[in-house]
């Protein structure tokens, strides 16, 4: 049994697919295909079965996936602990965050790293979050964040900040005057365009349960867009709690009693590359950056 096997399973059983599999880790169907039937040769079991147009885990190919991920894991780690680390710090990645984070946490970041060890370069671009989310599982990102990531097996992840979102207006909106929830959909919402979970307020649980319908204004893909809006007066919309201490000298939050909406902001990498030196450098950095600039 070889490695270079164990990850061809791995990289199928994640994706239920060899053509997708193949284009991964840029080898033929064929030669993940051959490599397969040579691991149930050797067990004297299948691993997997079709199902349409895709495949499926056995019961032997879940307990092979268990243990060879391990395996896997582990051989990354070691070759993690065993480099030099002051080599590492060193090289192009890929680095990609939403609109937001983009400008205010992961550039500015990675400036102060990259002064200090200029042999690092970057390609950074800006993305809605589901769309970091998919490229960093493609593995066409090195490193990306975003707000409240679903789980997946094709990327690592780690939060590096934790808030909630909170009902935001412009100091001189009506709305302050009497503060009455049950008055809040007669204002314009600015809602966020496209995204599922907690970025899409028109989705969210929250409206629900306060028996809310947003009157939706306008949508915007990045909240910087939602804050000018604010400055309007017409509007009011869902923000990070950190953005809205950024500017607390226009932005005024109300929080009804029993409202509670958390957000994470979250790094992500896949799974089948080390967390170097300089991801480490990144996540630490971001987390502090956050601490010392937003967090009350």
């Amino acid at each position: 049994m070889k490695l270079d096997q164990l990850q061809y399973f791995v990289e199928t059983a994640r994706r239920e697919h060899l053509g997708q599999a193949a284009n991964f880790l840029n080898v033929s169907p064929s030669a993940i295909s051959h490599s397969i039937a040579q691991l149930e040769d050797q067990l004297g079991k299948k691993l997997f079965e079709k199902t349409g147009r895709r495949i499926r885990l056995t019961e032997t190919g879940h307990t092979l996936l268990g243990k060879a991920e391990a395996i896997l894991a582990d051989i990354l780690r070691i070759q993690n602990e065993l480099s030099d680390s002051s080599c590492e710090i060193k090289g192009h990645f890929r680095l990609s965050a939403t609109h937001l984070l983009c400008s205010q946490l992961l550039t500015p970041v990675y400036l102060k790293i990259q002064k200090k060890y200029n042999q690092v370069t970057s390609r950074i671009q800006s993305f809605r979050s589901g769309e970091v989310l998919t490229k960093v599982d493609s593995g066409e990102l090195d490193l990306g964040v975003c707000f409240s990531p679903h789980s997946s097996p094709l990327h690592e992840q780690e939060d590096i900040f934790q808030g909630k979102l909170l009902l935001a207006f412009g100091k001189q909106h009506l709305f302050l005057k009497s503060k009455n929830i049950n008055h809040l959909q007669h204002y314009q919402a600015a809602v966020a365009l496209g995204a599922q979970g907690i970025e899409n307020c028109e989705s969210n649980p929250i409206f629900k349960k306060f028996s809310l319908n947003p009157k939706v204004g306008m949508y915007f893909d990045t909240y910087d867009v939602a804050v000018e809006a604010l400055k309007s007066q017409n509007f009011w919309a869902l923000l990070p709690d950190f953005l809205c201490y950024k500017h607390q000298n226009f932005i005024e939050t109300y929080t009804p009693k029993n409202w509670s909406l958390e957000y994470r902001i979250t790094a992500i990498w896949p799974r089948h590359k080390i967390r170097t030196p300089f991801l480490d450098l990144m996540i630490s950095g971001m987390k502090e950056e956050l601490n010392q600039k937003f967090k009350a």
